[in-house]
């Protein structure tokens, strides 16, 4: 009997999961430009730009909620592994297979509430930026599809062993 191959995403999978990725890096710069930009305007009053403390936040959030479904996807999102021990052979497939589906509930429960704030909140904008709201919902919400979408298609592949994530490593 053959051992199955590690799994991989699809190829259209992937190439979003690199988009996340280029996002995220976008993201972590702005942050890290940010805080410094913050950190010389105490010693430049002439650079205090009250937008710059906005502009980190909603850069964090944006970071936080595009690598949804690039960490569900590549099974680096948060999980206990004890099980991994305790279950092994068929029930370790179902474990993961029902993993998997509450992922995807969740994801999709999440994703219906960012697409009703959307709708909540059409006019409203940020106090420094002027960013309409709704652009902000908006990352929740390709984040959580993401996610849900991902783990919809784990479920499908549970059978498969997972191929070993690696933060340094990021594909």
């Amino acid at each position: 009997m053959s051992t199955p191959v590690e799994w991989r995403e699809p190829a259209p999978l992937r190439a979003w999961g690199s988009a996340e990725l280029w996002v995220a890096v976008a993201a972590l710069a702005v942050i890290f430009v940010s805080v410094l930009w913050q950190v010389i305007s105490r010693y430049v009053p002439a650079l205090n730009w009250p937008g710059v403390s906005e502009l980190a936040s909603y850069s964090l959030i944006v970071l936080t909620f595009v690598m949804v479904g690039y960490l569900i996807g590549n099974n680096g999102h948060i999980m206990i592994q004890i099980v991994d021990y305790l279950a092994k052979g068929v029930a370790f497939t179902i474990v993961k297979a029902l993993s998997a589906a509450f992922t995807a509930i969740i994801c999709a429960m999440l994703a219906w509430e960012a697409y009703h704030l959307i709708l909540m909140y059409p006019d409203r904008q940020t106090a420094a930026l002027g960013v309409p709201l709704w652009i902000l919902y908006a990352v929740p919400l390709a984040g959580f599809i993401s996610g849900a979408v991902r783990a919809t298609v784990r479920i499908f592949v549970a059978h498969r062993p997972d191929a070993h994530f690696d933060a340094a490593e990021a594909r």
